[in-house]
């Protein structure tokens, strides 16, 4: 799949992006050789300008606020080529899974190449441009983790990831392209769209939470629960893209295929169940800040029985 012009209102800066970036995440490889993220999970809703740096307490997840990394919005962005680390040019590039391609190969012709791009803000039109430095693939999974350097002109490069310290931090390559103003997903999916996704924001974590949005469990995508997953940890109750979270909030996550499962020694109550556009159900009394959530268009309903609202995914507020 090659790179073809794609127009993305509102999408994060590349149509790539840095939705969630951090290394120092708890993993763990389950039996079904799935990556796993600890049952207390980090919530986050970073979105496209806040760096906070992640902490951990008492082995629970905590939150920053971001979905995606700090390369800035624009209106619509062009893809142009790939430039290969032996020089030569082609638009013969796409991704598959978690992995990039170039030329229909994997990771031997991705590393040292430089993605370039056109950015149309209005009547201003920029280069961007991104470099794979560094490679890898998180053992026993279909997930592939890149070190990226970013330039809005050669010769003057600088991590696209950083901490809030400016520590680098490496990404995950999304197919897909998110609306940094409301969270959604961009569909129809824009032609060859790519999304760099920082590993201490929300897309990236969800994916290492274990809903990797290409996949399938059971017959069942997980494209959906990948969504869900991004509203959950931000605290987007009412699906619009506004955050209800703090940096260090620790939620328990459940859901009913089996890739999170309950946690016996984390106390927790229900807060809310998510699908792709928001809370399904939400607890008021258990929102993780004591909130009073109203959303401008729909009520959401309280909980009942576990699952019972139609939600994919559960929260649960961490008590003592």
């Amino acid at each position: 799949m090659g790179f073809k012009t794609g127009v993305v209102s509102g999408a994060v800066a590349l149509a790539l992006g840095c939705i969630g970036c951090d290394e120092a995440e708890e993993e763990f490889i389950g039996d079904d050789g799935i990556l796993h993220a600890r049952d207390a999970q980090w919530n986050d809703f970073k979105l496209n300008d806040f760096k906070l740096n992640d902490f951990k307490l008492n082995g629970a997840r905590l939150n920053d606020f971001k979905l995606n990394g700090d390369a800035g919005s624009t209106d619509y962005i062009e893809f142009f080529d790939v430039e290969k680390d032996n020089g030569d040019y082609t638009e013969s590039a796409g991704i598959v899974g978690g992995m990039l391609k170039v030329d229909g190969l994997g990771q031997t012709n991705v590393l040292w190449s430089i993605y370039n791009f056109q950015v149309k803000d209005g009547a201003s039109t920029q280069w961007r441009h991104i470099y794979i430095r560094g490679v890898n693939q998180i053992p026993n999974t279909d997930v592939w983790e890149y070190d990226l350097d970013f330039a809005t002109s050669y010769g003057y490069w600088s991590d696209f990831c950083t901490d809030d310290l400016g520590n680098p931090i490496k990404a995950l390559a999304l197919p897909d392209v998110w609306d940094p103003n409301n969270g959604a997903k961009v569909s129809p999916r824009p032609d060859g769209a790519v999304t760099f996704a920082c590993k201490n924001a929300a897309l990236a974590k969800c994916v290492l939470f274990g809903y990797r949005p290409w996949a399938s469990k059971n017959g069942t995508s997980l494209a959906d629960y990948h969504q869900a997953c991004t509203r959950m940890v931000r605290a987007d109750y009412c699906g619009n893209g506004q955050p209800h979270t703090v940096s260090g909030t620790p939620i328990h996550v459940l859901d009913q295929i089996g890739i999170q499962n309950v946690d016996p020694v984390t106390p927790y109550i229900v807060e809310a169940e998510w699908g792709p556009n928001g809370a399904t159900c939400l607890n008021p009394l258990n929102t993780r800040l004591g909130q009073t959530i109203t959303c401008p268009n729909r009520t959401i309903p309280a909980c009942g029985a576990s699952f019972a609202s139609g939600g994919l995914i559960q929260s649960g507020k961490i008590v003592p």
